[in-house]
């Protein structure tokens, strides 16, 4: 350590007079510390084998608090090292902001569970779905029920995969895996597969899609009644995922009602 941090230490702790144990690596010279004049006098009565200095009609204990008075005594005569501006500037720093920096860390972002995003392309539109990998299947009851989508607002029966998204990107653990990194690395996936794609509007189904709107995953029931306006992409159209439209019939209706206002869209005469 070095001898400037050691002294810093020291001073943040009010350690003004101490000895090392050991030899200390990278210290500087020091001399001791100066005794004033009484320590000698203190030596020569508390010296082993001088009767003369002896008071025997003191009790043991007498003697001994006697001369820890006098140690004691001693100890705040013997002169310091002077504290500097450095010094005390650590002493005075209040306890708040010692709270504030060490309350910091904890202020982080949470990451984002792991999931995985399909882009599949069906005409004028595409599509984002949600699913477990490795995906949608040729003969999965997921994607026969998203042609039957398909078919009833008169897109291709016969969408292809285009892309897929998995978060996170990568396995770093010091890579940031928050909400708002997850909403922009989906919001530049997107940007850059539909950049030079014929696309006018995006079907969004499951929950994490909605990272498209931004970090915020909680609010599916506000943004599937319409459309909905993305920065440097088509507008959005968002659903529950295809799982949960296979087990719930009133989430089908629904869906079926906002896919009317939104179908004149990719409709030609």
């Amino acid at each position: 350590m070095l001898e400037s941090t050691r002294l810093g230490y020291l001073a943040a702790m009010g350690v003004v007079g101490w000895v090392p144990r050991e030899c200390l690596a990278h210290a500087a010279f020091r001399l001791p510390p100066v005794l004033p004049e009484a320590a000698n006098e203190l030596e020569e009565q508390t010296r082993v084998g001088a009767p003369e200095t002896i008071d025997t009609s003191q009790t043991p204990s007498a003697q001994s608090a006697k001369t820890v008075t006098g140690v004691e005594s001693l100890r705040a005569r013997i002169s310091t090292r002077p504290i500097n501006t450095e010094e005390k500037l650590a002493r005075t720093i209040e306890p708040a902001d010692t709270q504030q920096v060490v309350a910091e860390p904890e202020s982080q972002s949470v990451p984002l569970a792991s999931f995985y995003l399909q882009l599949w392309m069906a005409g004028p539109c595409a599509l984002l779905i949600e699913t477990p990998e490795p995906g949608l299947e040729s003969a999965s009851p997921g994607l026969r029920l998203l042609k039957d989508i398909l078919r009833a607002v008169q897109l291709p029966q016969v969408p292809h995969l285009y892309a897929d998204f998995q978060w996170p990107l990568n396995r770093n653990p010091q890579f940031d895996r928050s909400a708002p990194a997850a909403s922009l690395a989906l919001q530049a996936f997107m940007q850059g597969r539909l950049e030079s794609e014929p696309v006018q509007s995006i079907g969004c189904f499951g929950t994490y899609p909605q990272l498209l709107l931004g970090p915020e995953l909680d609010g599916l029931a506000l943004v599937a009644a319409a459309e909905q306006s993305l920065e440097s992409l088509p507008p959005a159209w968002f659903a529950p995922d295809l799982e949960a439209l296979m087990s719930d019939a009133s989430s089908k209706a629904q869906l079926w009602q906002q896919l009317k206002r939104i179908m004149t869209r990719w409709q030609v005469e």
